[in-house]
């Protein structure tokens, strides 16, 4: 709520401990994507290879810095505590973004300016760091109730404003995160989601069902929150798996809340045993539910 940049990032394990905290899971999705009190929604990054933990790393700062908020990476224990193969990473050529900054003669140029006005629709203000000359530049980070002046305020007009604002951002979000990774098939009926250290286990799965048969098209989540595309693509499908490693089925039910009219197309096959994903796990949760 002050929009202070930060990145958080979490390897996820089972838990809570001490029962298998050596093992895999995927589930603080839910508790990091709403994590706070009131109306919350964080940016979460969900990194499938070691290059995109690597790439990751980076585009977290530099999205945490331009939206001014709170970046969690999700990665699993999978990922962040096994071996892998992996080619050499590219060692990124662009400079940091540090998003709407205002240096000391910008902000002269500036008649009206408030930490927390919305001038170009997006619902990211502009801020000044540390060390600007101009006395215009200081200002309060409030995490309590404030205007667009950052003044402190309890007027219902202005917190409902900052809210506004605040869900204007978290949709400029949506057009910034990491675009899913998608494999479309033409005539394949069964769509599935999936995301972080699954996607191996997944295209195994994928394979095996096209031996028996069975096409699918496969969608790779990176972010939170979810794009435009991931509605398009529960749509295009008659049914689609959301896979992962939990067990109350997270992101099946933010696949649901994103895409309210084709929920009944949303499934869930989900499994939290604290081991990786398997091919088999794959093919039969979705063979097992497509005979019902």
């Amino acid at each position: 709520f002050a929009e202070v940049p930060a990145v958080i990032w979490d390897v996820q394990r089972m838990g809570p401990s001490t029962g298998l905290p050596t093992r895999v899971s995927q589930g603080d999705v839910l508790t990091a994507y709403t994590l706070g009190h009131g109306d919350t929604r964080h940016v979460c990054l969900l990194p499938g290879t070691m290059r995109e933990c690597f790439e990751f790393g980076y585009q977290a700062f530099d999205l945490a810095e331009r939206l001014q908020t709170l970046v969690f990476v999700l990665s699993d224990l999978d990922l962040g505590m096994n071996n892998w193969m992996t080619e050499p990473f590219d060692y990124p050529e662009t400079p940091l973004d540090r998003g709407k900054v205002l240096n000391a003669d910008e902000l002269k140029q500036i008649e009206k300016w408030g930490r927390y006005l919305d001038t170009d629709g997006d619902g990211i203000p502009y801020r000044t760091l540390p060390g600007n000359t101009n006395p215009r530049a200081a200002y309060l980070s409030r995490g309590t109730g404030h205007n667009e002046f950052g003044q402190y305020s309890e007027k219902p007009a202005d917190w409902q404003n900052n809210l506004d604002r605040l869900s204007r951002k978290h949709e400029t979000a949506r057009t910034l995160v990491p675009a899913p990774v998608v494999d479309t098939v033409e005539g394949a009926k069964i769509g599935i989601i999936a995301y972080g250290s699954t996607d191996a286990a997944v295209q195994e799965g994928r394979d095996r069902l096209k031996k028996e048969g069975v096409a699918t098209s496969y969608m790779r989540l990176r972010a939170l929150p979810l794009t435009e595309s991931v509605r398009d693509f529960v749509a295009a499908h008659d049914h689609v798996y959301v896979i992962e490693l939990n067990q109350d089925g997270q992101m099946h039910q933010l696949v649901q809340l994103h895409a309210p009219d084709f929920a009944s197309k949303v499934r869930s096959a989900r499994i939290c045993n604290g081991l990786p994903l398997s091919a088999r796990f794959v093919v039969e949760a979705i063979t097992e539910q497509e005979s019902k």
